[in-house]
């Protein structure tokens, strides 16, 4: 388990990512909802580490995310489809990444809203699992499920 909080003046989305990268297979993690968190979050994945900190992973074509407003991002920053529920400061939202078929998925507290992304980028890694806060917002990652 690891946790982040940002506490700043500052009203930029900052990317960040996990260490590991992830180059084959089927994947499962979960956020967790921060009590303290202002802003909704941007979760998902990135094919690369490379970004301006101070933008969201999902503004670029190698970022693909569940905005927790109830939206999906990828290569925008503005525009996005409806998908599933908002995701703040309550809650389990689980992340589904099948690199075999190239798709990935979101739950929130066990309720799947379906395939969200199907890309051939997904089938090939690097990719990293990524997350996106704002002024003061947090979570902790769950892994090992």
């Amino acid at each position: 388990m690891r946790s982040i909080y940002l506490k700043e003046d500052d009203y930029y989305f900052r990317s960040f990512f996990a260490a590991t990268a992830l180059n084959e297979g089927i994947h499962y993690w979960e956020i967790v909802a921060d009590s303290q968190t202002e802003h909704e979050l941007k979760i998902g994945i990135s094919k690369s580490l490379e970004c301006d900190q101070r933008t969201a992973f999902c503004d670029y074509e190698f970022g693909w995310a569940f905005f927790g407003v109830g939206q999906l991002r990828h290569n925008s920053n503005a525009q996005g489809d409806k998908y599933g529920k908002v995701f703040k400061r309550q809650g389990v939202l689980g992340i589904f990444l099948n690199m075999n078929k190239g798709t990935l998925a979101f739950a929130i507290d066990g309720q799947y809203f379906g395939v969200a992304y199907e890309d051939p980028q997904l089938k090939v890694g690097p990719i990293y699992p990524a997350v996106a806060i704002l002024h003061n917002a947090g979570c902790t990652l769950v892994t090992g499920k």
